[in-house]
């Protein structure tokens, strides 16, 4: 990143923006506030991670799916391959929506890169490096983190994380009941009220 991400910024007239970052996005939202803490207005992370811890990850989805999500999620994590990634993603990717029914075609609207996956998934690949868990505390901006109860990809215990490291002064923490990843698809009025409140807000 460096300053080659504020340069484009300014060029097309953003100086202070408010950047969200979802899932994934949520790294890099963290790698980049950490980066350049007096960049960014506001940041918002919504379903991410300060650190993946993947003890958790495996019991949210035993939790929510039973034993047999549990040993498909370890298979997959501990070791990606397109074998164990096909079985993720049928036994374990509809337990992200947990209203039946809900978002069904994501993965047809979706231009899927599986080699990424293979590359970046897992313990023992860049997403079980990365940490920001000290460098959360440098964070100078308002921070709004947004996380469903039934999420088991970024489970509960990873959002109270990032609250946690964070200057507690700057943080708003909001928990949605009954959402998996994406709480603006699972609890939609809500998410945007909180978004506008929170975008609108002095603090």
């Amino acid at each position: 990143m460096g300053r080659r991400c504020e340069r484009p910024l300014r060029g097309v007239g953003i100086e202070k923006p408010i950047v969200y970052g979802g899932s994934f996005g949520g790294f890099v939202a963290q790698s980049y506030a950490t980066r350049h803490p007096d960049h960014p207005a506001k940041l918002i992370l919504a379903s991410t991670a300060a650190r993946v811890d993947f003890p958790t990850v495996f019991a949210a989805f035993e939790r929510i799916g039973g034993r047999h999500a549990r040993a498909v999620a370890e298979t997959y994590w501990l070791d990606p391959t397109a074998e164990s990634r096909a079985e993720y993603i049928e036994v374990c990717f509809p337990l992200y929506r947990p209203r039946p029914g809900e978002n069904t075609d994501m993965l047809k609207r979706s231009i899927v890169k599986n080699e990424v996956a293979f590359r970046f998934n897992g313990p023992r690949n860049e997403q079980g490096r990365m940490d920001y868990r000290s460098a959360l505390q440098h964070i100078r901006c308002p921070v709004l983190v947004l996380v469903g109860d039934r999420d088991p990809i970024m489970p509960m215990p990873f959002s109270e994380t990032i609250a946690e490291c964070l200057p507690s002064h700057l943080v708003r923490f909001e928990r949605f009941a009954g959402c998996g990843p994406g709480v603006h698809v699972g609890d939609p009025e809500r998410a945007f009220r909180v978004l506008r409140e929170f975008i609108m807000t002095d603090m």
